[in-house]
């Protein structure tokens, strides 16, 4: 056996020439995100294989906290604080920006406006306010579909994206397309593609795949509610609380049907006029995993925390997007010194197990390589 350590197969760099120490940043496939110090700036640097240049930059309303980029509708989405309170904004049409374009409208989520503003839609940057009744704490996007999965402290609420036509100009919008309410974790992190969602705490995974039925005549309402079945019992979620010892709960993995014995409780609720969601809503516990922390080093739990959680799609090849059909999905998540893959087909399994030589920071799984950040 040959094992390669501190290998970087780079052939060149390109370094994105940020006027400030950069704080937060994500990509798209042909452009970076970046906030600096202060963080209500977004710049935006165009990436090619020859170069790395500045596109254009734009103000946000507060302090950006957290962002995520959806190549499905070329929106930049953001978690901001203003006056301590956290506020949910999807940015659209920021290309125009980059034409020395000042204008930038500001509308709620649902309600598109009339003249002047669709005269004037193509030369100006729209800010989609979306206002929630908890705080946001994680964004997800649909590489798919371009829908809009937020995380809060006790549900995720998925928005669908779509396009209004006015005339000669498509907007884009959003529907508040479904609630999913959550008992048993908090999730940290959170992913979402074709329908399945995949939420992390710090030693936790959950994958769940949503499931639309035609509604019946009666309205019962313990179908959309996912629990578990009788005769099973659940792993307790609350222990007993000691101030002598720490008491750590037993790592596990549980696989289709026996995800139901994990404690965590899944309920559905359809909000808006969506036809995908005019349906009844099954879910579909299909995998979780729980860890044990690594208390050698102290009472915490870096050397076992959960970072780098993803959804990844397989397509159906010769088919050019939008039209692009997912065949299947992979769940790619990792631990400081392990990284994990799971097919979600047929059947759901493990598929590889990946060990890194040093502690990593953060993972991410491309259709061709891994890429770990170590230190």
């Amino acid at each position: 056996m040959v094992r390669l350590y501190n290998c970087h197969p780079f052939g060149s760099q390109r370094i994105v020439p940020t006027k400030q120490v950069p704080e937060l940043f994500c990509c798209g496939q042909d452009s970076v995100f970046v906030t600096c110090a202060g963080g209500c700036k977004v710049e935006v640097f165009t990436v090619c294989q020859d170069l790395c240049q500045p596109m254009c930059n734009f103000n946000t309303l507060g302090k950006v906290l957290n962002m995520t980029y959806s190549d499905v509708g070329d929106y930049l989405v953001t978690v901001e604080e203003k006056n301590n309170m956290s506020s949910l904004r999807v940015y659209v049409n920021w290309r125009s920006v980059s034409a020395q374009s000042s204008r930038v409208s500001v509308r709620m989520v649902g309600f598109t406006m009339e003249s002047p503003h669709v005269g004037v839609a193509k030369d100006q940057m729209e800010i989609i306010e979306m206002p929630l009744s908890e705080p946001p704490l994680c964004l997800a996007c649909c590489p798919a579909q371009g829908d809009l999965l937020v995380g809060c402290n006790t549900k995720l609420i998925l928005f669908k994206l779509k396009y209004v036509s006015f005339k000669d100009t498509v907007v884009l919008d959003f529907d508040r397309a479904l609630i999913l309410h959550f008992t048993g974790i908090v999730p940290l992190h959170i992913s979402f593609c074709a329908g399945y969602v995949g939420i992390m705490s710090d030693l936790e995974v959950l994958v769940i795949r949503l499931m639309s039925t035609p509604v019946t005549t009666h309205d019962n309402m313990d179908e959309l509610e996912v629990f578990p079945q009788k005769g099973l019992q659940t792993l307790p979620m609350q222990l007993p609380e000691c101030d002598d010892f720490v008491i750590c709960q037993r790592p596990i993995e549980l696989i289709s049907e026996e995800c139901k014995m994990c404690g965590i409780g899944v309920s559905p609720e359809s909000t808006g006029p969506s036809t995908d969601f005019q349906k009844s809503i099954k879910v579909h516990h299909i995998l979780y995993r729980r860890f044990s922390p690594d208390f050698s080093e102290g009472i915490h739990v870096e050397n076992t925390r959960l970072h780098s959680l993803q959804l990844v799609p397989v397509y159906k090849p010769g088919i050019i997007a939008p039209q692009k059909e997912v065949l299947m999905v992979f769940c790619f998540f990792s631990m400081p010194h392990t990284g994990f893959l799971y097919s979600l087909g047929s059947t759901i399994e493990m598929i590889s197990l990946y060990q890194y030589p040093e502690k990593s920071q953060q993972a991410v799984l491309t259709p061709q390589f891994l890429h770990v950040i170590t230190r």
